[in-house]
Parts: structure tokens; sequence; C-alpha cells
């Protein structure tokens, strides 16, 4: 490989005066290992059996004493009957009917393989209904009907031989991930190998058009890439139409994550080199610090509805945390073939708490059987344009359940600022979120997230819910219930593992269906289980109304103007108050100007400062009135 390494030095945007270094190799380069083709696997292979029930490494995010504390006050709430069902923060006025995704066609994989607990599940589907599902140690190749294709051992990615280089045979992999690439027609899929810095190394496959059973153009990227003893874990990945991102932590030989976490790393990787063959040209970045502190896990947003751009986005938190507001929000500026990609980091506050998440309960009346779910770091991210959407773990400091925390966002290039709320239900705990954008037109923000979910009277399972671009979410619905708690051997009943990630993806050339993958308890154990959706929403593909005013009554502090134009324009507008209503403290402050370009847009006017009352919101374009509407702010 070769470096040329740039060290850059950032002030952060928030008056602390602290400083981040962040140290750029530029240009590293990675030879192709070899080619791989599937038709070369064995009809069968043997495997040891101590790695069916093994434990996948941890993703190190635990922090036991705080876990048991939360634990405990969770248990006090329960036994004391002081936990009441609650509705979701939000009841939107369109029936749920419209809203909730139906389930067109679901794929069961309890008969497949993957060894080792929990589940690290991800899924990436092709234009012609192809699909790939990965489970720890295991890849499937399904047809659009089910039809099981090919299957193998990730092990046989480097060489069939079951070595590389001069390592032991391979008998450490874990965590894979997939993801399609819709302007080529190609399946990437990576996992990590070994858990010491002699033995970490990441794979990286990439498949021949149109065809995953094809040969597939495989490397291998260093997983000890700095001069130190540690290894790399836990991947999270995004693309964007040159580049593919990839993201670890690395961590110290024999060590927690508190003793051991070294710091959190980026690798830029240009995907034409993979597709062709070549040598990888890649970028590294890592010394990523707030203050003189390395920021844990770093989250690629991914870029939708479709995978374009130049730059690409990342998000972290302080996820062991019992309560925090901080969001990191990094940028790559550029692709990997331009030289120029630099780094960058700016500070934001969300606007309510996350907090690391108690263990979700499972139905057993002496509560006993926990489910770990980790911590509270950022799982899944997505772009549109100036608009970021995230969910985490996160703890429910009312009801001390696992609950999801979804944020958003604004103003990216400019001054950006978060809003947040967590997503809730009285019964339900969930854990391991994975988002997608619900439409295929720039400048929808409806959304599709998958979780797992748990709770005293439901068997862990698989679930959906759909949130439409007027921020009202669906039911949560149930994919797969599970029909028997997770309980597997050699792991204590009060720290069984859930999952570390879930998937899903969009069809890219069928808008509204999107392919998702979770787990659910089948026989003591996790079992994977695939499902084809489909958003009901009408008006989830459909054009939006020239104007639409939104919540109605306002009585979540703000009011939403929905505008379509078909031009450059700008749209005036007045809040006037009726019956002694009135905007405070001034009358002038009613008043807002809105310019944009042609396209649908969401603006929101913000009216805590207005008195409880009537009024009247008036719009113009030019001279024109083309929207009068009564408004009741609460």
């Amino acid at each position: 490989m070769r470096f040329r390494l740039s060290l850059l030095t950032l002030l952060l945007p928030i008056g602390l005066g602290a400083q981040v270094q962040v140290q750029i190799q530029r240009d590293v380069r990675i030879p192709k290992l070899n080619t791989f083709n599937p038709a070369d696997v064995p009809d069968v292979w043997v495997e040891k059996k101590a790695i069916f029930e093994q434990e996948m490494p941890l993703p190190k995010g635990i922090d036991e004493r705080l876990r048991a504390d939360l634990d405990r006050k969770k248990e006090k709430l329960i036994r004391d009957s002081r936990v009441k069902l609650r509705k979701t923060y939000h009841v939107p006025p369109t029936p749920k009917e419209k809203l909730n995704p139906i389930i067109e066609n679901s794929f069961d994989g309890q008969y497949l393989g993957g060894e080792g607990t929990p589940n690290d599940n991800d899924v990436a589907v092709a234009n012609d209904g192809t699909f790939i599902s990965v489970r720890n140690t295991r890849i499937y190749v399904y047809n659009d009907t089910g039809e099981r294709l090919q299957s193998w051992s990730l092990r046989y990615f480097p060489v069939l031989q079951n070595k590389v280089d001069d390592l032991p045979p391979l008998e450490r992999f874990y965590d894979p991930r997939v993801t399609y690439d819709p302007y080529t027609d190609r399946f990437i899929c990576l996992y990590m190998h070994g858990v010491t810095d002699k033995t970490s190394f990441i794979v990286v496959g990439f498949s021949s058009p149109g065809d995953p059973t094809a040969p597939w153009n495989v490397y291998k990227i260093p997983g000890r890439p700095i001069n130190d003893t540690v290894w790399s874990d836990y991947p999270i990945i995004s693309q964007t139409k040159e580049d593919l991102f990839l993201t670890v932590n690395l961590l110290a030989n024999g060590s927690s994550w508190e003793e051991g976490f070294r710091e959190a790393v980026i690798w830029q990787i240009r995907k034409e080199d993979g597709y062709n063959g070549d040598t990888l040209h890649t970028n590294f970045f890592n010394g990523i610090k707030y203050g003189d502190k390395s920021v844990w896990s770093i989250c690629p947003v991914k870029n939708g509805p479709m995978p374009d751009g130049t730059d690409n986005y990342f998000l972290s938190v302080h996820p062991t945390a019992e309560s925090s507001d901080t969001v990191f929000l990094h940028h790559v500026t550029n692709t990997q073939k331009s030289g120029i990609a630099d780094y960058e980091l700016k500070i934001l506050r969300s606007p309510i708490p996350y907090g690391f998440p108690p263990s979700a309960l499972q139905p057993d009346t002496s509560l006993q059987h926990k489910l770990r779910t980790n911590d509270a770091r950022v799982l899944t991210g997505i772009r549109n344009g100036n608009h970021i959407q995230y969910m985490q773990n996160s703890r429910n400091f009312i009801t001390e359940q696992a609950h999801l925390m979804h944020g958003h966002i604004y103003d990216l290039t400019g001054n950006p600022q978060i809003e947040a709320q967590l997503f809730t239900h009285p019964v339900l705990e969930f854990g391991y979120p994975d988002m997608a954008y619900a439409s295929m037109k720039n400048g929808d923000p409806s959304t599709i997230t998958t979780a797992v979910y748990s709770s005293v009277v439901d068997t862990p399972g698989f679930g959906v819910f759909y949130q439409n671009r007027y921020g009202e979410y669906s039911d949560f619905i149930k994919i797969k219930s599970g029909s028997s708690l997770i309980s597997y051997n050699g792991i204590k009943p009060n720290e069984q593992r859930w999952g570390d990630y879930e998937g899903i993806q969009a069809k890219y050339n069928e808008p509204g269906v999107f392919y998702a993958v979770g787990s659910y308890g089948r026989n003591r154990q996790m079992s994977p289980f695939v499902a084809r959706l489909r958003i009901a929403d009408p008006m989830n593909q459909s054009e939006a109304p020239e104007v639409r005013i939104f919540p109605i009554p306002a009585n979540q502090g703000y009011i939403d103007i929905e505008w379509k134009s078909e031009k450059a324009a700008t749209l005036r507008g007045t809040l006037i108050g009726i019956n002694g209503a009135q905007i405070m403290p001034n009358a002038e402050s009613g008043k807002f100007e809105l310019s944009v370009d042609p396209g649908t847009h969401i603006y929101r006017i913000h009216t805590r400062s207005a008195t409880p009352g009537l009024y009247q919101l008036c719009l113009f374009t030019g001279d024109e009135l083309v929207q009068s509407r009564n408004v009741v702010i609460e």
C-alpha cells in the first residue's frame, strides 16, 4: 500500500476552544486479492460445530454498570405498576389504514445456516428483483420469487483454500454488509475477519454486473491501519455514485470498549476500481477527536433517494451517556478521485436528549430474560439534499423502555439545526433500526424504518413503520412475530444478544417497494426473515398539491407549508390574529417571505411566540392570493 499523509487542524464551531486534528492518508493503494467464482464453491462444506453458537464480537459499547442500574430502575417501575400505557407522541389525522405498509411477500430463513449469535442481518435488492441476504457467516442469493439461486460461506470469498497469505484458516468472520449500486447493476459485500491486530482484516467483494452468482473481484483492507495493536470492528457502509464509504471502530487487543477503544475511522473507496478488478484507490481518515477524545462509532449517512452525490455525511453521538444532547456531524467533501476530498466536523445539539437504553424485556414473569440493546449509537442515517434523518436506540426517560430516537438535521450547508422526537409504543420495545427514503422523489422526506421488537407480552419479532411527508407515523406493523424467547446456551439470561443491525433497501426501479431483513425468536434462538414491502399511502408517489398547510390545529408549536412551484418564485405570507389573538411581540413578526426553485418544498413557521387562538394564514404569489386558511393555534 502507498500512503500520502496530510494533517488538518479544524476549529470546532461551538466556541469551546477545542480543536480536532484529522489525519488524511490520501490515495492508499490496495491491490486485488483474487477473483472469487461462486460456481467453484462445493455443494457440501464442513465447518467446526463450535462456530454454530459462538457469540459474535460485541460492538463494545456496553457500559455494564449503567446498563445494570437502568435495568433495576426499569424493573422497579414494572413491579410498582407505575408504567402506564401511552400513545405515541404523534396522533395523526390521516387514517392509519392509509399509512400502514403492506407485506407483499416474505421469505423465511429459519432453515438456513449462518452461524453465531446474534444475527447480523443485511439485505440488498437489484432492479430485476434478485436479492442478497447476508447473516453472520453466510451469503444467500435469491431470485424475485424467493428461490435460492446460490449460497456460500463468507470464508470462501478470499480463497477457496480457506487461507489468506500466511494467516491461519478463517475461523472468526462476522458482521457482513451488502449494498446494491443501481447505476452499474452490481452488488458490494464486505465482512470482518479476526479479533486481534494480527488476524484483523476486512474482505470486500464487488460482483459481476447483473449476476451475483458470477465471479466477484475481492480485496483485503487492513484491519490494523494504524501503528498500534488494534483490530477493526463493527462496519457500517454508504455509497455515492463514485465511492463506497466504510467506517469501523479500532479496538485494542483483549479489552472492553471503555478500556480498549482507540478511535473510529473512515475509508473512502473508489468503486470503479473494484468493478474493473484494478488496484483500489482509497482515502483513509483517522485521528477524529472532539477535544482530546476520539469520537465513538461513526455512522455513514446514505444518500437518497438514489445513491447520488460527490460528498458524504456521517453521524456520531455519545453512545454510553446516560443522557446527552450532543451530535457530531462529519463531512467528507468530495470524491476520492478528485484528490481534494477533505474532512469537516460540526457539533450540534439535539432539542431533546437521548440516552443509553435499558435492556429490552421478553415474556418472562421473573424479568430475568433480557435483551441487550448495546448502546445509543446512531445506527442509520439518510440524506436527501440539505436534509438528514437518522435513528438511534435510546432510553425513554418517562417509561424506562428501549425506544427509537428519530432525528432531523436541516440546512446542512448553512447553519445545521436538529429537530427530534422519540418513536414510542405503549408496550413494545425496539432495537436496531434501519431506514430508507419511502419516495423516489427528491425533496420528499417520507421514510420507512425497520426494527426488531420485544416486550413482556411479545416474543421477539421484526417489524416496520412508515412516516409520510407530513410527519405522520403509521402503526408499527409486525412483519414476523416470534414463537419463542431468545435464550442461547452459554449466554446469561439477562445478557441475551438481540442483534447488532438489520437492513432495508428500496427497489430503485419500483417506487414504493422495499426489501427488509430482520430476526424473530424461534426455538429459543434468532431466525432471519426477509419481507417485500409496499407503501400503501396513496400520497406517497403522487404529486403534492400546489399548497398544503398542516397540522391543523397547530398544537405542536409550528405550522408547515408545503408548496409546489412550477418555476422559481416567491411566496409571501401573513399570519393575522382574529378576535384578539396576536403574534408576539408585534404584527410584523407574522409576515414572512419564501423564495424557491422549481419543485415541491416544505417550510415551517414556528408559532411558540403566538398566543393561543384563531388566526388567518394568507399566502400570495405576487399580488395573487393563492391560499387563505383559518388556523387554530393551541
